[in-house]
C-alpha cells in the first residue's frame, strides 16, 4: 500500500542545474513532496526566490553570502520563518525523509557521506562523492540502512534493468555515451578544441565542469567506476557505447544473447522523479517528445580519439585510492582549461600523468581508507601533485 503521506526533502545545491530540475519535479507533484531543507554556495538571488516560494525550515548558505540573502529577502517584503543550519546538520534531521544531493564534485562527498550515517535515502548525482568514498560508502550504507539511489540517466536506467533480472543471468552491462561535440572529429581537431565549442553539448543542459568533462569522455569514465560501486559489478562486464541520440541510456546483455535497452527522452526529470518517488512510480507529470520517430545509432568507442575512457576501466581495477586520484586531477586540469591556462587535450594529459605518478608512488598516500578524512588526505595530496603537473605544462607553453 502506498504511502500517502508527503516525503520531506532536502535539496543540496538547490540553485545548480539537478537542483532547480528536481523543484521542477516537485513542481509537478506537489501532493508527493514537501522541501524541508534547501542549500546553496553563492547564488543568493534564487536561493531567496526559492525560499519565498517554497518556504523551507532549514537554509544553508555560504557565510559570505548570508548578508546578502538576508537583505534579498528583506527588499522582497518576506518574513523569514526558518532556520540557518550547516549541511552536515540539515542531512541529519529526523523531518528529512530524502536528501537529494545536487552538488558537483568533492564538495558532495561530506552531505552524502552524513546522510548515509544518518540512514536516509539519498538520491546522488553527484559521481565524485561515489568514487571518491568508494567501498566505505556501501558498507556505511549497508551498515546504517541507508539507501543510495542512483540520479545519473545512465545508472538510473541501468538500475531498472538489473533489477529485473537475476543476477546470474546478466553477461554484461553497458552505459552509453552520446560523443560529445567532438565524437567525429579528428584527434588534432579535439586536441586544440576552442572553449566555446567544448562547452557546446549537442544533447544535455549542463554546468561548466561537466560539460568539459563530457567533451573528453572522462565523464563516462568516472561513470565505469560508479557502476561498478553501485551494481558490485567487475569494470571487465562493464561496456561503453557511443550513441549519439542519447535516447538509450544503459542495455544489459544476457547469457542466452538477448539484449535488453533503457530508452527514454534525454531529459534528466525523468531519472531525477524516479530516485524522489521510490520505490514507487507514477504516471510522468510533464509534457516529453516522442522517442518514436528518433532513429537509434550505436558506435564502438574509439580510444586514440577519447583514451580518457581507459582511465575510467583502469582506475575501477586499480580500485581504491585511483578512483579519487581521478576526481582530484580531473577538478584541476578542468580548472587550467576553464581559466584559459592549458589546451583542451591537456586535460587528460595532467590527469593521466597524475594516476601513473601514484601507481608508482602510493606510499605517499594512506595505505587504507576508513574515514572522511583519509578520503580528504588521498584527494589534497593527488590534487597537489596534479597542479604540479600542470604548472609544468602552462611554463612549457
Amino acid at each position: 500500500m502506498r504511502n500517502k503521506k508527503k516525503k520531506r526533502i532536502a535539496l543540496i545545491g538547490s540553485t545548480g542545474s539537478i537542483g532547480t530540475q528536481c523543484l521542477q519535479v516537485v513542481d509537478s507533484l506537489p501532493e508527493k513532496f514537501e522541501v524541508v531543507g534547501i542549500t546553496a554556495m553563492t547564488n543568493f538571488k534564487l536561493l531567496a526566490k526559492q525560499i519565498m516560494k517554497y518556504k523551507p525550515k532549514y537554509v544553508c548558505i555560504s557565510p559570505e553570502k548570508r548578508a546578502d540573502l538576508e537583505r534579498e529577502l528583506k527588499e522582497s517584503l518576506f518574513k523569514a520563518n526558518f532556520e540557518y543550519a550547516e549541511i552536515s546538520d540539515i542531512v541529519r534531521r529526523e523531518d528529512i525523509d530524502l536528501v537529494v544531493v545536487g552538488v558537483p564534485g568533492f564538495a558532495s562527498c561530506e552531505p552524502v557521506f552524513n546522510a548515509v550515517r544518518a540512514g536516509k535515502e539519498i538520491a546522488v548525482a553527484s559521481k565524485e562523492a561515489i568514487l571518491c568514498l568508494g567501498k566505505m560508502l556501501f558498507e556505511e550504507a549497508e551498515k546504517k540502512k541507508a539507501k543510495i539511489l542512483p540520479v545519473d540517466s545512465e545508472h538510473s536506467s541501468l538500475w531498472k534493468l538489473i533489477d529485473s533480472y537475476p543476477r546470474e543471468n546478466i553477461k554484461k552491462v553497458y552505459i552509453t555515451a552520446s560523443g560529445g561535440p567532438f565524437w567525429k572529429h579528428d584527434k588534432s581537431k579535439i586536441e586544440n578544441a576552442p572553449y566555446e565549442e567544448v562547452i557546446k553539448h549537442p544533447v544535455w543542459n549542463m554546468g561548466v565542469k561537466i560539460t568539459v568533462d563530457s567533451a573528453l569522455l572522462i565523464n563516462k569514465a568516472f561513470e565505469i567506476i560508479e557502476a561498478s560501486y553501485l551494481f558490485a559489478i567487475p569494470p571487465e562486464k562493464i561496456g561503453v557505447k557511443i550513441h549519439p541520440e542519447a535516447i538509450v541510456h544503459s542495455a544489459i546483455e544476457l547469457k542466452d544473447g538477448t539484449f535488453i535497452m533503457s530508452a527514454h527522452f534525454p531529459d534528466m526529470r525523468i531519472p531525477i522523479m524516479y530516485a524522489m518517488l521510490y520505490p514507487y512510480v507514477e504516471d510522468i507529470p510533464f509534457e516529453i517528445p516522442s522517442i518514436w520517430e528518433k532513429p537509434l545509432n550505436f558506435f564502438e568507442p574509439d580510444f586514440e580519439r577519447f583514451p580518457s575512457l581507459l582511465l575510467g576501466w583502469r582506475c575501477a581495477k586499480l580500485q581504491e585510492p585511483f578512483p579519487c586520484i581521478l576526481v582530484s586531477a580531473d577538478e584541476v586540469a578542468v580548472e587550467y582549461f576553464i581559466s584559459r591556462k592549458i589546451r583542451f587535450w591537456d586535460i587528460y594529459t595532467i590527469v593521466e600523468k597524475t594516476v601513473s605518478y601514484f601507481e608508482k608512488n602510493r606510499k605517499e598516500l594512506p595505505s587504507s581508507i576508513t574515514s572522511i578524512e583519509d578520503v580528504k588526505k588521498i584527494y589534497e595530496i593527488s590534487k597537489k601533485k596534479a597542479k604540479e603537473i600542470a604548472d609544468l605544462l602552462v611554463e612549457k607553453t
